[in-house]
């Protein structure tokens, strides 16, 4: 931290974590809203409601969609729903509709619950992400499921998004095993959650609630705070992580500076990365247009080969 972020007095800290949290991106209507809806009608074979996880008990359920008639093992995405961390779920948001979308292109996908609500903020979230990358590359998974679990992708929108993000950016070494994805898609991602992320563009305070809760503090300033840092995917980027493509409205919930920082981030260590700013306020799955949709399916149909 700089020494002018290190003066600031206690006051100012905890005034700066609510202009911080806006960036998550609240959300309660814009994150959950419905996309294009797909064209899969009949190509596409659901299994809803497959229980991945059970922390302290309580089931973590996913819905696979996959492509019927596929005759080799396809690759795989995993599919974050974003609600700011306090509501959404797998099927909800047009999350279904992208489910069914990416199967009806050929590539299985894996939309996700993850634990939501008090109690229940970082890392849980991305330890049930985690998880349930386990359960799809276990061998059984992806023989009843027809996948290559070397070739899984991750996409999240909003609190989804940071999610994908810190998956991406998580370990090191191969990206065909463990945890690791060869690919990801981030929709309105919050990249740097620290103090330093107020210098991001003008975010608003509206969300303050909701990244303090997920972060676990009452303020992001790092004495009190120091998971802040560690829960900032901007801050673990390296060469090993794979290739990313960032959307991000120009005058949404999320300020654009958090993508553009990202995707410098990126660009430094050598990790390639798309830029996509659109104009407008559209967040999180609202920005999957037509146009960006097949952009998508063609990066992860080219990156999961």
């Amino acid at each position: 931290m700089s020494a002018r972020t290190s003066a600031r007095s206690r006051s100012t800290r905890l005034g700066a974590a609510a202009l911080l949290a806006a960036t998550i991106a609240l959300c309660l209507t814009a994150c959950t809203a419905t996309p294009a809806a797909s064209s899969a009608t009949h190509g596409v074979t659901i299994d809803a409601g497959l229980v991945y996880s059970s922390p302290k008990g309580t089931d973590l359920k996913l819905d696979a969609c996959t492509p019927k008639g596929a005759t080799k093992p396809t690759p795989a995405v995993v599919l974050l729903h974003g609600g700011g961390f306090t509501e959404g779920d797998r099927a909800s948001g047009g999350m279904r509709a992208l489910c069914e979308y990416f199967a009806d292109n050929g590539l299985a996908a894996f939309s996700l619950d993850y634990r939501l609500g008090a109690g229940n903020g970082y890392p849980a979230p991305l330890e049930d992400v985690d998880a349930a990358i386990t359960w799809i590359r276990d061998e059984q998974h992806a023989a009843r499921f027809n996948i290559r679990p070397t070739s899984i992708g991750i996409l999240g929108s909003s609190a989804g998004a940071i999610l994908a993000q810190t998956v991406a950016t998580s370990g090191s070494g191969s990206l065909e095993k463990g945890t690791r994805v060869k690919a990801a898609v981030s929709l309105s991602g919050v990249s740097l959650m620290t103090e330093d992320a107020l210098t991001l563009g003008s975010p608003t305070p509206q969300a303050a609630a909701l990244i303090l809760a997920y972060l676990g503090c009452p303020s992001p300033a790092a004495d009190v705070c120091p998971q802040a840092a560690e829960a900032s995917p901007e801050l673990s980027v390296d060469s090993s992580d794979p290739p990313m493509i960032l959307v991000n409205g120009s005058h949404e919930l999320v300020p654009v500076e958090q993508a553009t920082s990202m995707a410098k981030a990126l660009k430094a260590t050598g990790v390639p990365v798309q830029l996509s700013i659109q104009n407008g306020s559209k967040h999180g799955v609202q920005l999957l247009g037509p146009d960006t949709r097949k952009r998508i399916i063609q990066f992860f149909t080219a990156r999961l080969s």
